[in-house]
């Protein structure tokens, strides 16, 4: 069915992922004879990523991708997919299958321990996009499969309580939004940040900054002020960590010192050159950490 619907190359990743996990394979028959038509696809993905099924499917890594840029998934948790979905005689339009597989996600999605993001995977995504809007968010992500590109639809449990989803399918409430725990990937993230330091001195760059379109201080009243207390709080605490002593003490006098250069900083602490410098990306790989932690799950 897979290769009638998708291609060999999905059926071959139909056998890879009945091998892996069997049990995330639903079989649809029908009443009246028995016929097998239709199957779908659960699959349980652990942290961290096995890499032999993210060098295998795909699809798969592109979600570990998506997941690790927007609300990496940390020990412990999971994300979960609806990998397949194939119907040949419906392939991937509204069907009783598609009903009853989406009842199981939503059954699972309330069993579930340790779930983050969750994943459908869908062919004609520009239908589904309009299809779900509301209930699952468009990643944008697009992968190929033997010549045939996919879309995947999310949501982020941690940000969405799965009763709220519930309830908003059985009675079409309102939906919070569904644009995940930060729309700013990692790398541009930490990138933000240091800009944010570098710009420290000068107010009017400093109220333009990246960092400001983050959620740091998306619920704030003054945010370029706001931001300032959080940096300044963010870099004092690394203190609390043996490691972090001396790179808080090398970042504070980097940007909140009034030092003008470097090299001045450098000799306000009594160091070599070469020494600060290392404390100073230390720290900002401590401060990024920090920062992204709280940009992901509101933590302190």
């Amino acid at each position: 069915m897979a290769e009638q619907a998708e291609g060999p190359q999905s059926a071959e990743l139909v056998r890879y992922w009945l091998t892996r996990q069997p049990q995330g394979f639903s079989v649809f028959r029908l009443i009246s004879s028995g016929r097998i038509v239709a199957f779908t696809t659960r699959l349980v993905l652990p942290a961290p990523p096995d890499f032999t099924d993210t060098d295998t499917d795909p699809v798969v890594a592109a979600a570990w991708r998506y997941s690790q840029e927007t609300a990496p998934v940390r020990p412990g948790e999971h994300i979960a997919m609806t990998r397949f979905s194939i119907y040949p005689d419906r392939y991937q339009v509204p069907s009783r299958v598609i009903d009853l597989s989406n009842s199981r996600v939503q059954a699972e999605a309330m069993r579930a321990r340790g779930r983050a993001h969750g994943f459908l995977v869908y062919h004609d995504h520009t239908a589904w996009a309009d299809r779900l809007q509301g209930v699952l968010a468009d990643s944008g992500v697009r992968c190929d499969v033997g010549g045939r590109e996919y879309g995947l639809f999310t949501i982020d449990w941690p940000k969405i309580p799965v009763e709220k989803w519930i309830r908003h399918l059985i009675d079409a409430t309102e939906m919070p939004p569904l644009s995940g725990p930060s729309g700013t990937p990692r790398p541009a993230f930490d990138q933000a940040v240091r800009e944010a330091l570098q710009l420290w001195r000068d107010p009017g760059a400093f109220a333009a900054c990246a960092l400001l379109r983050t959620r740091l201080v998306a619920n704030c009243d003054n945010p370029a002020q706001d931001l300032k207390e959080l940096l300044q709080k963010a870099v004092e605490a690394l203190a609390g960590d043996p490691r972090g002593v001396r790179a808080k003490e090398a970042l504070a006098t980097a940007f909140f010192s009034g030092a003008p250069t470097q090299e001045a900083a450098a000799r306000r602490l009594g160091l070599p050159y070469g020494t600060f410098r290392r404390h100073v990306r230390q720290g900002l790989d401590l401060l990024c950490a920090s920062l992204w932690e709280r940009e992901l799950y509101g933590t302190n």
